[in-house]
């Protein structure tokens, strides 16, 4: 509900309105709702104003640019966001003027399905709309009652984003609605009414909730406390995917205030990827009074127009890479040389850039894990989880990896944010835990924590933590030997208690094997314990656990819809996976993946289908898909 007018305020809409083209539809949830029109027109009657006014506008599902005008004269644009918010706009002195005005939003050539209203003009500056009530909020740390950076986030009762005003100035990041504070500490100034009042810390923390009524004059004094829900000893938490405004020239999030969403959000790794450009965020971090919060490295995202590939670390000084190559034979040996750099990953490979698909079309084959660049993908990792780029089908990403896997490729899963915002796509909400000590965040052991990124020893995390071992003893990247005629696997689900997991799979080779229901009613950290025992293997497999549950839905965390939809249906899930467990069957102290061992079966059979086909049968899934690859021969 919109907040209470003045007397002089003027409403140009008093109803929500859905705006979009006729007879189409972006997302299911806008099937078969009237389009109120494709474009938003008042003509109303006003005075000229002699001083700034303030256009109020609410809105949700903006996806795309909508240009706001009043008489021809741009104001700004509708903020592109999915979230329910109230948009502020400057009316500046002489905008408006005697008789009649009139007041448009324009739409983008492409479908962008989005509701607006009501819409009021207040007479008064913007900042005096965000005025009269105060809350003065102190988030600690419940365990050693220190401050805290973190995240505020402030709505209606509706569940609307508020426009606020935040102080110290220098101490916060803010949007609508959201307030990043490096400190835990922060005055907060918005209109008189009832809210709530969140305040969270990333994944691993407790979200804590306030609802609150606040009258004219009020300055109300808030402290939360915040617990750490979910267990990480030894393993840190990395988004290996950031950009700035500053560096990479779009998003919204200059460096300050990117400093204080790392902090803000508990990463403990931050490496600074924008596009072409070897940002170092050592200087900003001590500036902003947050690099006792996190290491950080310099890293690029090399971005061509055939794939986006980051790599880190990079030391200060090095010769950018020329994003104008296209060749991948030529563009990764140029990167691997980069100095410092021990990573390279893939970003989001299912993603559309410049008419190129890393992995689709012709470039790569889904079921068989053959790459057109196969020879020269030189990568480390890939990211399976783009939390600002999300995929309709949360699972895609597995599939191809594991298909990847399967061919013989080791490349290692990750999750990252690729957030150029500061609250549009919230930072680390894709994260990758890292084995490495961490008991200090800003003095990490940066060589160990790149030893496991080369060794696979690496957690995906959109919500969830997924962990599993081997026979008691190994984990994630692990080579599990000494198997005897059964395997013994048990899979450990974590999570904060505003998360939840409903399901936790176990893949071979890529391929279900096992699956348990999860009843979870909003517990902290471990959420499931799982053991599964399986007969050993007729031949090495890799062992993947991969755990899911409803997705968050509220503005403190809301997750993206996707960016380049495949589906106009979306259900959004959380998920937590691991990287594999390499399991030696063959006792033979090494990984053979599935395309060695249909290669060796095919020598091994001499040209005898007969023969081939009798040993298929003792096989997976996963080889068989091989053989067929290779000679044509299918199990059947």
């Amino acid at each position: 509900m919109p907040l209470p007018l003045l007397a002089e305020d003027l409403t140009l809409e008093a109803k929500r309105l859905h705006l979009g083209k006729a007879g189409q539809f972006e997302w299911e949830s806008f099937k078969g709702r009237v389009v109120d029109a494709e474009r938003f027109e008042r003509r109303f009657e006003a005075k000229a104003n002699v001083e700034e006014h303030t256009l109020r506008i609410w809105q949700r599902d903006v996806k795309q640019t909508w240009p706001v005008l009043l008489n021809g004269r741009k104001l700004g644009t509708l903020v592109t966001a999915q979230t329910a918010l109230e948009s502020l706009l400057v009316i500046p002195a002489g905008a408006l003027r005697d008789g009649e005005n009139v007041l448009t939003m324009e739409p983008p050539t492409n479908l962008d399905d989005i509701e607006v209203g009501p819409v009021f003009i207040a007479a008064r500056a913007m900042k005096e709309v965000m005025s009269g009530a105060q809350i003065d909020v102190t988030v600690t740390d419940d365990e050693k009652g220190e401050g805290l950076p973190c995240r505020l986030t402030l709505i209606r009762k509706d569940g609307t984003l508020q426009p606020l005003r935040a102080e110290p100035a220098s101490d916060v990041a803010v949007r609508i609605g959201v307030v990043y504070t490096r400190n835990g500490k922060s005055l907060l100034s918005l209109p008189p009414g009832e809210y709530v009042l969140h305040a969270g810390r990333g994944m691993e923390w407790s979200v804590e909730k306030l609802a609150l009524s606040l009258s004219a004059g009020d300055v109300k004094p808030v402290v939360l406390k915040l617990r750490r829900e979910v267990p990480t000893e030894g393993w840190i938490a990395v988004d290996s995917h950031i950009h700035t405004l500053t560096h990479s020239g779009h998003g919204d999030a200059k460096i300050e205030e990117r400093m204080l969403t790392i902090a803000g959000e508990g990463i403990e790794l931050a490496v600074a990827t924008d596009h072409n450009h070897h940002t170092d965020y050592v200087p900003s971090a001590a500036s902003m009074g947050v690099a006792d919060r996190f290491t950080s490295v310099i890293g690029n995202e090399v971005t061509t127009k055939h794939g986006h590939f980051n790599a880190f670390p990079i030391q200060a000084g090095a010769q950018v890479v020329n994003h104008q190559q296209e060749d991948w034979a030529k563009l990764l040996p140029e990167i691997r040389a980069t100095p410092g750099v021990k990573v390279i990953t893939l970003n989001h490979p299912r993603d559309l850039h410049s008419g190129f698909v890393p992995l689709g079309g012709v470039q790569f084959n889904p079921k068989t894990g053959k790459h057109r660049h196969a020879d020269v993908l030189d990568i480390d990792a890939m990211e399976v989880i783009t939390s600002g780029a999300m995929q309709s089908d949360i699972h895609l990403l597995y599939r191809d990896w594991f298909a990847l896997l399967n061919r013989g490729h080791r490349i290692a899963a990750i999750a990252s944010s690729d957030t150029h915002d500061v609250n549009r796509f919230i930072l680390g909400q894709g994260r990758t835990y890292v084995a490495a000590q961490d008991a200090d965040p800003a003095k990490l052991d940066l060589d160990e924590v790149w030893r496991s990124y080369q060794e696979g020893r690496l957690l995906v995390s959109l919500g969830l933590l997924a962990q599993v071992t081997v026979n008691g003893k190994f984990g994630v990247g692990d080579l599990a030997t000494g198997i005897g005629e059964s395997v013994e696997v048990e899979a450990t689900v974590s999570g904060p208690a505003w998360a939840q997991a409903d399901r936790v799979e176990l893949y071979a080779n890529g391929i279900l094997i096992r699956e348990q229901k999860i009843e979870d009613d909003h517990r902290a950290g471990e959420k499931a314990r799982v053991t599964w025992k399986i007969a050993k293997p007729a031949h090495d497999v890799h062992l993947v656990v991969i755990a899911t549950g409803p997705g968050v839905t509220e503005p403190f965390w809301e997750i993206p819809r996707p960016y380049q939809p495949s589906s106009k249906a979306f259900v959004t899930r959380v998920i937590g996976s691991t990287n594999p467990v390499w399991v030696d069957a063959d006792g033979d102290g090494r990984f053979e993946p599935a395309f060695g061992i249909a290669q060796r079966l095919i020598k091994g059979s001499g040209g005898d289908e007969a023969k081939l086909r009798e040993a298929l049968k003792r096989c997976d899934e996963a080889v068989a898909v091989q053989v067929e690859s290779l000679n044509g021969l299918s199990r059947e």
